[in-house]
């Protein structure tokens, strides 16, 4: 395999794992933040839902990062 084409292919996993980090991340901070913005009545039950919000948002975002990262990785591997 060309080594060009085995780095673009490694630099967009790369790009692909920094993106997908970011939205985890920035769902973190969510979480945080609504957590100071109710800090008396955000309970557990409630803690719970929240957390399962940004998770499914995670999910629907990063569908297409871990679909190109996983055609990446098969065409990276095909090739070898």
């Amino acid at each position: 395999m060309k080594e060009p084409y085995r780095f673009i292919l490694k630099l967009g996993i790369a790009a692909g794992v920094v993106a997908y980090s970011a939205i985890c991340w920035h769902s973190i901070d969510e979480i945080h933040y609504l957590k100071s913005f109710f800090p008396a009545k955000f309970t557990v039950e409630e803690a719970f839902y929240a957390s399962a919000i940004e998770l499914i948002k995670i999910v629907i975002i990063g569908i297409p990062f871990l679909l190109i990262m996983g055609i990446f990785l098969y065409l990276l591997r095909r090739k070898t």
